[in-house]
This record gives C-alpha cells, structure tokens and sequence, in this order.
C-alpha cells in the first residue's frame, strides 16, 4: 500500500496521538546509534519511531557515537528528543577494513568503554523503524552470552550471505543490526582488546567487517526473537517463502517463527534492497515509513531527493535562492524548487 504525502502526514499525527502501553515501572534503556551526515535522514526517522513508540514508564538515554557530523546537523537531532552525542576517536579502529557504510559500523565495539555507567546497552543501526516498546527484549535473560542478536544462517548454510569462518565454531551466525550487549561482561573480559586481536588476525577476510567481529570474538550469543529484526522484503511479501532471505532464515528461524515475527513486527530493518527506502521515489516507499519520512526535520534537505541529478537540481535553486538579491526572482525559483519536490512526490 502506498500513501501520498498528505495522508501520510495525517496518519503521523494520528500516531502521536495515540496513547502508549504502560509499563509495570519506570524503566531507563540506553539505546546506541551510529551516523554520518549521510544517513541522518533515516536516523531522524529511527530516533523518532523509537520515541514514539516507547511505552509510558520508558525512558530512554538516546546515545550517538560520531566521527564526523556536523554541528547543525546534531541540532536538528535535538528537536526530537534530549540525545547524548559522543565523539569517536577513529584512530582506535585503524587497522579495521571498511566498506561503503564506513568506520562508524565498528563504533558498537566500543560501547562497554564508552559507557561505563552502564551494564547492559542496546545497539541499532539507523534504517529501522521501531514499532514497539523495548522494555521487555532489554530484560531477556541472556543466559551469559556476550551479546545478543538476530540468528541469520547456519554456519553449514551453503547459500547463505554471510561470511564463514571454520574458526567459528557456533551454530549460528548471528546479526547485529539490533543487539543487545552486556556491557559489564563485556569490561570483564576486556572484550575490546579482543575484538581488535580479531580484526587484526583476520584482516582482509573480515568481509562483513562488525557482523564478522563480533560472531568470532564473543565466547557466547544469545538469540534475539525475529519481532526485532523483521527485514524488509520478509515483511513487505504477503507470501514470505518468495522472499528472497526466505531460503536461509527458515532454517535458523523456522516458518512458524518469521510468520509470527511478521504478525507481531517489534522492529522493520529495511536492509536487503538495491537502493534504501530513503532513497527512493515516494510512490515506492511503504505505507509505514512514509509518515516518518515526511514528518522529518531533515525531509528536505538537498540530499534526500532520490537521483543525482535531482539533488543537483535542488541544491543548485537553494543555493541561487540564497544568493539572489532581488525578491521577485527569489519568489520564483522558491516556487520552481517546490514544483520539482512535488513531481518527486507524486
């Protein structure tokens, strides 16, 4: 189901409306998001869902780790909700090979440092959209694993797309896009120090750079219910078989579990697509994130629009919108500028 802006932004407003389930008591949870300026459009949208959504004795510390991110754009941050920013010093991970999301998806290895203050943390990346409060999944009992996260494939899983490793002996590989890490554990152990012995034994293999790290250093892993991690095509198919993480899953999950996981979605991952929902033409964004994405602060920003030439487009009337000294000409590239974001918007 697709909606256009204006119904999209009803049924936010609806949302907000909407009182929250109440919880037995107050219950503080320090939640961890890593981003760059590139991914602050979805990372409004992920802070918000998650403030939404939190049930009424919930109170969570929101914490970003950051490299680089512009001050202005941390500003913005602080509309939605009160956000503790903690600057990375990337040095750390030097020796860590990256791929295109960056350095910033090992910042999760440096939470038990980073926040002695606490002894259970949870960890998520930023294109989600929470649907459901987090208090109970943060109280599950891990049994003493080092972390907990999504189980994705079996490690003898022949068609999976996840990295393999025969010095990993556990059942499982695990994701951790939603994770919930025992930090205090985790200072015992020393565990950074041995995530960085892995990234340096390892190196080059590290094809899938945190998801690997974490799977080969951590002694234990519990399982996370799928409700935390339900991706995008497993919940976009009214036939989950035809999706196409569907074949892998299954075996770690079972039928019964993803369909269940569907039926009571806690988190949508919107991982697993070509381009990212963010990315995209609004006639081709999902009924559910659409009012999130409208709703954002960050909404109509040069960068959203969903081709080059487009942002080019865009960015260029702004910056001539800024410079032009007469009122009349201004007058109308505003209104040339806001006829090319309806024609994205139809």
């Amino acid at each position: 189901m697709k909606l256009d802006i204006q119904s999209a932004r009803k049924i936010y407003q609806k949302n907000k409306n909407i009182t929250n389930k109440k919880s037995k008591a107050i219950q503080h949870i320090p939640i961890v998001f890593a981003f760059d300026d590139n991914f602050a459009l979805p990372a409004t949208v992920a802070i918000k869902s998650l403030i939404d959504t939190a049930g009424n004795n919930t109170v969570y510390d929101v914490i970003v780790f950051y490299d680089k991110l512009k001050a202005k754009t941390r500003k913005i941050f602080d509309l939605i909700c009160p956000i503790r920013w903690i600057h990375v010093d990337a040095n750390v991970l030097k020796d860590a090979p990256v791929g295109v999301r960056g350095i910033a998806t090992y910042y999760r290895l440096l939470m038990a440092d980073l926040l002695p203050e606490y002894d259970r943390v949870i960890w998520s990346d930023v294109d989600v959209l929470f649907c459901d409060d987090l208090s109970e999944i943060y109280n599950m009992d891990m049994h003493g694993a080092d972390w907990g996260g999504i189980i994705a494939e079996q490690q003898d899983e022949k068609n999976g797309v996840h990295s393999h490793f025969p010095e990993n002996k556990k059942e499982y590989i695990y994701m951790p896009g939603f994770m919930i890490a025992d930090t205090k554990q985790w200072r015992k152990k020393g565990m950074f120090n041995r995530f960085l012995k892995t990234i340096r034994d390892f190196g080059p293999r590290l094809k899938m750079f945190d998801l690997d790290v974490l799977n080969l250093t951590a002694d234990k892993i519990a399982a996370v219910p799928f409700d935390y991690c339900v991706l995008e095509q497993i919940w976009n198919n009214i036939d989950i078989t035809k999706a196409p993480e569907y074949p892998w899953l299954v075996k770690g999950q079972g039928h019964d579990a993803l369909v269940s996981a569907k039926e009571n979605v806690k988190i949508i991952h919107y991982a697993g697509m070509p381009v990212k929902i963010w990315l995209r033409p609004i006639q081709d964004i999902s009924w559910e994130y659409l009012p999130y994405l409208v709703s954002s602060p960050m909404f109509d920003s040069a960068y959203w629009f969903p081709t080059l030439s487009r942002r080019m487009h865009s960015y260029l009337l702004w910056l001539i919108i800024k410079i032009m000294p007469i009122k009349r000409f201004r007058h109308k590239l505003k209104t040339k500028r806001k006829k090319l974001i309806c024609e994205v918007t139809k």
